[in-house]
């Protein structure tokens, strides 16, 4: 739905890098250029709908609670796997007692489980973390247009 140029475009007005304002198709809300007649994005020209100077609150909404969305998967694949590999790593020390060989085992299992834990965050959280984000938008991206176009 968001070209690469738009996202990026809305992470940094989220950052407050970049202000909400310049032109910007009035179908997908592409950055155009000026004097660019068709949008490079969805190719509907401006006479088919005339550029926007500001991106839609709901539009910049949208993007905060897909980004949120991501992030939330990502640190809860981390958060929980760690906490998986503390528990799994205190097994020893709980049946052994604390003795040379259960701490080793205590900060080798831990050891693993960072890893682990880091690695699925950064495979299956970033995954998941998307395609949650992505319906996420595509609900409310449906909604947006409904609304704009009732306006119309």
């Amino acid at each position: 739905m968001f070209s690469e140029r738009l996202s990026q475009l809305l992470d940094d007005i989220l950052a407050g890098r970049a202000p909400n304002a310049g032109r910007f198709c009035g179908n997908c809300y592409h950055p155009l250029a000026p004097g660019r007649t068709a949008c490079p994005h969805c190719g509907l020209t401006v006479s088919g709908r005339p550029p926007v100077e500001a991106l839609p609150r709901a539009l910049i909404e949208m993007h905060k609670v897909r980004r949120s969305r991501e992030r939330l998967v990502v640190w809860a694949v981390a958060w929980g796997g760690l906490g998986i590999g503390v528990c799994v790593a205190l097994i020893p020390i709980a049946f052994a007692g604390i003795e040379l060989w259960s701490i080793l085992a205590f900060f080798g299992l831990l050891g693993f489980f960072y890893l682990a834990s880091a690695n699925a965050a950064n495979s299956l959280g970033d995954a998941w973390g998307y395609r949650w984000g992505q319906s996420i938008v595509r609900k409310r991206w449906r909604r947006l247009l409904s609304e704009r176009d009732r306006e119309d």
